[in-house]
């Protein structure tokens, strides 16, 4: 936004957002998310958690290592998400860098994603926790459904 622009009143949009609003040019610009609690960088964690925090990313670069590299294809591994949802989290890993995305000079479009080399460098991490997972399987499931209340009644 220019600076030389007039801006009348700001008002927040949910909890993360804001809309400002110029009268002069009677223009309406979305801030940028406001972040709650502050970032920290100060360990490798907050780091991690940072890069991979959210729902499906985990399993968006797992998959993509297995060799799902269509938008469509990630959809259909992971059905329970938002077209919308996918989009937003596979360009957060395109940001930070563990994948890339290629567009084909094709109609209709063709994108496909692929791990870079340093996206590859979490595949043994990511390994690792879905064999936790794996071992831990029964305790894990009975803990979240307990946590939800849904246990069945014996």
């Amino acid at each position: 936004m220019p600076s030389s622009y007039k801006y009348g009143k700001t008002n927040r949009i949910g909890n993360n957002y804001s809309l400002l609003f110029n009268f002069e040019y009677m223009d309406i610009f979305v801030l940028m998310y406001e972040r709650k609690i502050p970032l920290n960088l100060n360990c490798g964690l907050d780091l991690i958690g940072e890069v991979l925090y959210g729902k499906w990313k985990i399993r968006l670069l797992w998959f993509i290592h297995e060799g799902y590299k269509r938008p469509s294809e990630l959809q259909r591994k992971i059905p329970d998400a938002s077209r919308r949802a996918l989009n937003m989290q596979l360009k957060e890993l395109e940001e930070h860098e563990l994948i890339t995305k290629k567009i084909y000079p094709v109609v209709p479009p063709k994108v496909e994603y692929n791990l870079t080399e340093f996206g590859e460098t979490l595949m043994p991490v990511i390994s690792a926790l879905g064999q936790w997972g794996d071992v831990h399987q029964d305790r894990l499931r009975y803990l979240i459904l307990k946590r939800l209340g849904q246990l069945p009644i014996e």
